[in-house]
């Protein structure tokens, strides 16, 4: 029987009839949970139902949104806020978490404000920092929120704490409802002509997106995916929005954004051969060094002078990068990447299967600094150092309900894990909703459905097209 999450007050939660879930009763639910193919909707792509098989003490809903422009996790919560909070009453009720916490950045402050009835009835708790960047690392959530760093290279899990993106948790409520997920929040913003927040059907294109932005306002754009800073970069409009694209982002070919985005491994690394003097202002403003952990960027670039030995050695202030783009995009005075040359030497470890010992992070891994806060990048500081101003406005949510396309493109590798393998063939006829593709059970991964009705009109290793 699977339990309701629709009664009235409990005894102990405050919400939920659901008293702690007897093991079986939580395998069925996982297991809906990831036939439903809930994966981590702010970009990540990490399973959901894996995440959830755990016990912890803290839930924390992240909606901190912290790369600038984007504004769909504001905008899924305020939409569907009845599914939010029936999602977060099943993450505490399945991981039997005593606290569970909605985080926000203070821009959305009024969000919190709004939901002060729910989290009153349901005795959540709320944190809302400060507009600044990169406010949604789960690292820096976990700490405020617990009090507890982290392992380095750890998961919240390590430290008693499961950390979703608001979305998901959505998705988690829709899918013990039967809903698999088949829609995704995306913001289109940038150089369009009416930047909007809206849902739309997993594999519609980058394209369409647009279109219903009111178009292009330049020619030849560069599409930053996901964010600004973290997000990946193309030009191929016709790319599919997968279930963990969160944005769309148009920039003009010849912006300072698109320029440093796209700029060669092979030109990175001789310039940054050739200019970095060592000031060490990468390492000073990284978020994850002044929060204690061993990631050293100016050390990282040394090894631009480096071999052998000594090489890989010191790439090891590398190895627990996570890639937030501050010391390229803010910290570095002379416009290197120092992001860039950690990456690569992250990659060079993984290939070498090099890392740091338990006994060298005893000695490295420290207290946050003292002066943490004084060190974060506020939100309006970023938006004019990198030339974002003319693109920094509302995105407000617009329904297209009678919209369908004429096509999705869906992909079967959107989440961490093995792809997904499809079950049905050119010809079929299928129904929104309906699982087209599916990974073994034995292993990581999550089940693939229909987004729109139609006919299967073509397949490959990575997508599904689907003709209405």
């Amino acid at each position: 029987m699977v339990p309701s999450y629709t009664a009235g007050i409990g005894r102990n939660h405050g919400c939920s009839d659901i008293m702690g879930i007897a093991t079986a009763e939580k395998l069925e639910l996982l297991r809906q949970i990831r036939n439903a193919g809930v994966i981590g909707a702010g970009g990540a792509g990490f399973p959901t139902y894996k995440k959830l098989d755990a016990t912890v003490e803290h839930v924390i809903a992240n909606g901190a949104e912290c790369e600038p422009l984007l504004q769909k996790d504001r905008e899924s919560m305020l939409q569907r806020q009845d599914a939010f909070f029936q999602g977060l009453r099943i993450l505490r009720d399945l991981t039997d978490a005593s606290t569970v916490t909605v985080a926000v950045k203070k821009k959305n402050e009024d969000v919190i404000d709004r939901f002060q009835g729910d989290l009153g009835t349901n005795r959540f708790e709320s944190l809302v920092y400060p507009n600044v960047y990169p406010a949604g690392d789960e690292y820096i959530l976990v700490y405020e929120i617990s009090g507890r760093l982290i392992p380095p290279g750890g998961i919240p899990l390590n430290v008693g704490c499961v950390v979703d993106n608001v979305e998901t948790i959505i998705n988690v409520a829709l899918a013990l409802e039967g809903q698999p997920v088949v829609d995704k929040f995306v913001t289109v913003c940038g150089a369009v002509a009416n930047p909007l927040t809206t849902v739309v059907p997993v594999g519609v294109t980058i394209a369409e997106c647009l279109e219903l932005a009111g178009g292009l306002t330049v020619d030849d754009p560069l599409i930053l995916t996901g964010g600004i800073m973290m997000g990946g970069v193309t030009t191929d409009l016709s790319t599919p929005v997968g279930k963990n694209m969160g944005g769309i982002i148009a920039l003009p070919k010849d912006h300072y954004l698109a320029k440093r985005k796209t700029e060669s491994q092979e030109t990175y690394t001789r310039v940054g051969h050739g200019q970095c003097d060592q000031c060490s202002m990468c390492t000073e403003l990284c978020p994850r060094y002044i929060m204690g952990y061993p990631i050293e960027p100016h050390r990282v670039m040394r090894t631009l002078l480096m071999t052998g030995e000594a090489k890989d050695r010191t790439s090891l202030w590398a190895q627990y990068c996570c890639e937030c783009n501050v010391c390229t995009m803010i910290a570095c005075p002379e416009s290197l990447d120092p992001k860039n040359i950690c990456a690569d030497a992250k990659q060079t470890l993984r290939k070498n299967q090099q890392g740091r010992t338990e006994l060298e992070l005893e000695t490295l891994f420290r207290d946050p600094h003292p002066s943490r806060k004084g060190r974060e990048i506020p939100i309006p500081r970023l938006i004019t150092r990198l030339g974002l101003t003319p693109y920094d406005v509302k995105a407000p949510f617009v329904s297209f309900d009678n919209w369908q396309p004429p096509q999705v493109t869906i992909p079967l590798n959107s989440h961490v894990g093995a792809p997904a393998t499809p079950i049905v063939a050119v010809g079929d006829t299928v129904r929104c909703g309906e699982t087209i593709a599916t990974v073994d059970e034995q292993q990581l991964g999550c089940p693939v459905h229909a987004s729109i009705d139609g006919r299967v009109t073509k397949i490959s290793a990575s997508n599904i097209e689907i003709t209405a």
